[in-house]
């Protein structure tokens, strides 16, 4: 049952991404654009390691539109009650994208009880030659830090 619940969630994510992508929400798309929103959808599968099962989401899609704008999407943000996370643009080269997102902590419902989720600030590099991931995150205020890699499909739209 766990695994049906996982994977519903991944259809949600993916779902809600690519709407991202064709331009039909997200917070930076104007409603009332006449044509869609063109950019690159980056669906990334990811390999995080044992110990950042959570911090590091199997599925993360990373949407740059044209006109600059950042939206994440992954099983983190959707556990934060967020769906997706407005990022900013680091770097576009030739060979690199990076971006980087911020998850604000805080008091969140979750089910029948509140629980108390860190902030938690991530930054996402990806080789355009090889469109391999690699993200890292850091829970400001502690040691911990965590990793993982992936493989990005890009579909531009």
């Amino acid at each position: 049952m766990t695994h049906v619940i996982a994977m519903a969630g991944r259809l949600r994510l993916l779902a809600f991404v690519t709407l991202v992508a064709a331009g039909f929400g997200g917070a930076d798309i104007p409603a009332a654009a006449a044509q869609p929103a063109q950019g690159v959808f980056y669906d990334c599968d990811m390999r995080p390691n044992k110990r950042n099962d959570f911090w590091i989401s199997t599925k993360i899609g990373i949407v740059l539109l044209d006109s600059g704008a950042v939206v994440v999407s992954d099983g983190v943000t959707l556990a934060y009650g967020l769906g997706t996370a407005k990022g900013a643009l680091l770097r576009d080269t030739e060979r690199e994208i990076r971006v980087s997102w911020r998850l604000e902590g805080g008091l969140r419902q979750r089910d029948d009880r509140e629980v108390i989720l860190p902030t938690a600030e991530y930054t996402a590099t990806i080789s355009k030659p090889s469109n391999r991931i690699t993200v890292r995150g850091k829970l400001p205020g502690h040691r911990d830090r965590f990793s993982g890699r992936g493989q990005c499909t890009p579909r531009v739209g």
